[in-house]
């Protein structure tokens, strides 16, 4: 069955007037993101957890976006890199975060999606 309610299909898009289409968040006003899930080495204390913590949050910030998830006592962070302001979550921005996680020894793996339309996605 259609979606004809879904505002972010194309036909739908094209028929609105750019006010519409940003209070929306479709067509040119989308926001991107992307979803993550890193699970830490075992036997990390609760000091060396806080610290890669307070790391991530500053390389977070670093590039001028946010994370909104959890980190729970498994040692798994999970969550959603997003836009704040006028800064976009781009491939670049992506790629970055991705890489500063991968570099740090107290991440086993690590997945994380593609780009996504936050809003609609």
């Amino acid at each position: 069955m259609r979606n004809t309610r879904n505002p972010a299909l194309p036909s739908h898009v094209k028929r609105m007037s750019p006010r519409l289409r940003k209070k929306l968040r479709v067509g040119q006003f989308r926001e991107w993101g992307f979803n993550l899930k890193a699970i830490l080495n075992d036997g990390l204390d609760d000091a060396a957890q806080d610290s890669l913590l307070e790391a991530w949050l500053g390389a977070v910030d670093a590039q001028a976006v946010s994370f909104g998830g959890q980190f729970d006592a498994r040692g798994t962070l999970e969550g959603m890199v997003f836009p704040v302001g006028k800064q976009p979550v781009d491939d670049a921005v992506r790629i970055a975060l991705l890489d500063w996680l991968k570099a740090r020894a107290e991440v086993a793996s690590l997945q994380a999606s593609e780009l996504i339309d936050i809003w609609h996605g």
